[in-house]
C-alpha cells in the first residue's frame, strides 16, 4: 500500500525505484523524463521547441574569451536584443524575437561587490556564457544558472556550444549572421 508519498508499508520496504524507502532519486540536469533521441553526451533537445538565437560576433568573442581563460573557466553575463532592431537581421526571423548580443564583463563592478559583500555592478541578463575546459557539456549545481545557459567546451569551437533553458533541458542554438544597432550616450 502507497502512502501517498511514494513510499509503500508492503513488507520489505522497498517496492519502488529509488531503494529502501521507495523514493525516486533526484534528478539531475541533463536528465529527462521521457526518452528520445539524443546526442554523445546523452543530452536530448527539451521539449520546448523555442530555439535560443545568439549573433555570430558575439559567439565568436565568447569562445575567444573561454580559449584565452583556459585552463581557468569562463562565466560572463550575456544580454538580448529584439530581432528587428537589429542590423542586417534575416527576414524570416519575428522581430519580437530576442537575439543574444551583448555580454556584462565579469569584473564589472568588483569594487562595490567588495564594499558591500554583493554584485551590484552587474545586470542578471537573461543569459549565461560558461565554459567548462574539463569538457563536459551538461549543466552543474555548480553552474550560474539563467534563463539560458550556453556551455562551451574545448577546442571552444561554434558546434562546442551547447544551450539549456534554466532546468536543464537542452535548446537548439542558432546563429544569426546580424550586429546590434549602434548605440550612443546622449550629450
Amino acid at each position: 500500500m502507497n502512502d501517498g508519498r511514494g513510499r509503500s508499508d508492503g513488507p520489505s520496504g522497498s517496492d519502488g525505484p529509488g531503494g529502501s524507502d521507495g523514493l525516486e532519486e533526484p534528478k539531475t540536469y541533463g536528465e529527462f523524463d521521457e526518452p528520445g533521441e539524443q546526442d554523445g553526451d546523452d543530452v536530448r533537445v527539451g521539449d520546448d521547441p523555442a530555439p535560443e538565437y545568439v549573433t555570430a560576433d558575439l559567439l565568436s568573442l565568447l569562445l575567444e574569451r573561454a580559449r584565452e581563460a583556459d585552463p581557468d573557466d569562463e562565466n560572463v553575463v550575456l544580454d538580448a536584443t529584439a530581432a528587428g532592431d537589429l542590423v542586417d537581421a534575416p527576414p524570416a526571423l519575428d522581430p519580437t524575437t530576442p537575439v543574444l548580443t551583448h555580454f556584462y564583463f565579469p569584473s564589472a563592478g568588483g569594487s562595490v561587490a567588495a564594499v558591500f559583500g554583493m554584485d551590484l555592478g552587474r545586470p542578471s541578463g537573461r543569459a549565461r556564457f560558461l565554459s567548462h575546459p574539463d569538457g563536459d557539456r551538461r549543466l552543474t549545481e555548480a553552474d550560474d544558472l539563467a534563463a539560458t545557459v550556453l556551455v562551451a567546451t574545448p577546442p571552444y569551437e561554434a558546434d562546442d556550444v551547447v544551450a539549456y533553458d534554466r532546468r536543464g533541458r537542452r535548446r537548439e542554438l542558432v546563429v544569426v549572421d546580424a550586429e546590434p544597432p549602434e548605440e550612443r550616450v546622449a550629450e
